[in-house]
């Protein structure tokens, strides 16, 4: 496991936040709850002031240049990556860097909201320029989209208050019912991974709950609809401490340490663009103080590249 993952994890789980109590489970209702408790201001300021880069210019194709707006998809419902805010407004981190990376192309950014599981065939069919949707870095999605680093991350596991299943291992999760949202790695390649887990250890199946959004897979908890979800660490972490009354986060899981990824369609040169301004982004401090508006200062990458999975 990656030193710099782990540390990842550990700083988001050991942020000092306000906690709030809160029984919210749609974005907008996150978003008041995250205001009131202090976390999670944001940086769309320092975003929306960042100049444009020449170098970074000159690579922008040239359709997506002649429009001056490049149209950014989402599943705003991935709080603190990509949630609403209490105006409907698209916010998060990863909102904030594609306001900074368009800025860096001399573009605006326009987002549209869309479901995670349909997001790549938009992409892919050409009604979006590219989407920031915590798409994990992988070669199955590399065939069909390219994809630019720009964070780390990896999978932990959320339970209810007071893990009250003494969930500490893959394999206590074994017999009971775990969520993850349609179409992301949780629900993809983790959980199955953990049932091969548990038949290699002659344990009970687990009863795999797919749902449609991440809303949807934090209220299965929340309700004890489901025993456990699994989802990245920066919104296992981020929950944990909004919603303290109903979520504990495992620290003792994290699986799976991987690249976030921008996505593009398949060779437009666009994605080499999108890395450009991202690395003029790390360089100029803007990266560092975005992250660390969003509390994932230690989430933070070196460089970003293209398909790297």
């Amino acid at each position: 496991m990656s030193p710099r993952i782990r540390t990842t994890l550990a700083t988001l789980t050991l942020l000092t936040l306000g906690a709030v109590s809160t029984g919210c489970s749609n974005t907008e209702s996150t978003a008041d709850a995250a205001k009131e408790a202090g976390i999670g201001t944001g940086g769309r300021e320092k975003a929306e002031a960042v100049k444009a880069d020449p170098e970074v210019e000159a690579l922008v194709p040239a359709t997506v240049a002649d429009a001056g707006v490049l149209t950014v998809v989402t599943d705003p419902t991935y709080a603190p990556m990509e949630f609403t805010d209490d105006k409907g407004a698209i916010v998060g981190l990863d909102p904030d860097i594609a306001v900074a990376v368009a800025r860096k192309m001399g573009l605006d950014a326009k987002f549209d909201k869309g479901d995670f599981n349909g997001i790549i065939a938009g992409i892919e069919a050409g009604r979006y320029d590219a989407s920031w949707a915590s798409f994990s870095v992988t070669p199955d999605r590399q065939q069909k989209v390219d994809m630019v680093s720009y964070i780390n991350s990896g999978t932990s596991v959320l339970v209810p208050h007071g893990n009250p299943d003494k969930v500490a291992a893959v394999t206590d999760l074994c017999g009971k019912t775990v969520a993850a949202q349609t179409g992301n790695t949780q629900a993809l390649t983790t959980l199955p991974a953990f049932q091969k887990q548990c038949a290699d250890a002659g344990l009970g199946k687990i009863t795999e709950l797919i749902l449609p959004q991440q809303d949807n897979v934090n209220q299965a908890v929340s309700t004890g609809r489901a025993d456990a979800l699994l989802a990245d660490s920066a919104l296992t972490a981020y929950y944990a401490q909004l919603q303290p009354d109903a979520f504990t986060h495992v620290e003792d899981i994290f699986v799976e340490p991987a690249l976030l990824g921008a996505i593009t369609k398949k060779d437009t040169g666009l994605a080499a663009a999108i890395s450009a301004a991202v690395t003029s982004l790390i360089e100029d401090g803007t990266y560092a103080e975005l992250l660390d508006a969003w509390g994932l200062s230690a989430a933070a990458i070196d460089a970003s590249g293209v398909n790297q999975a």
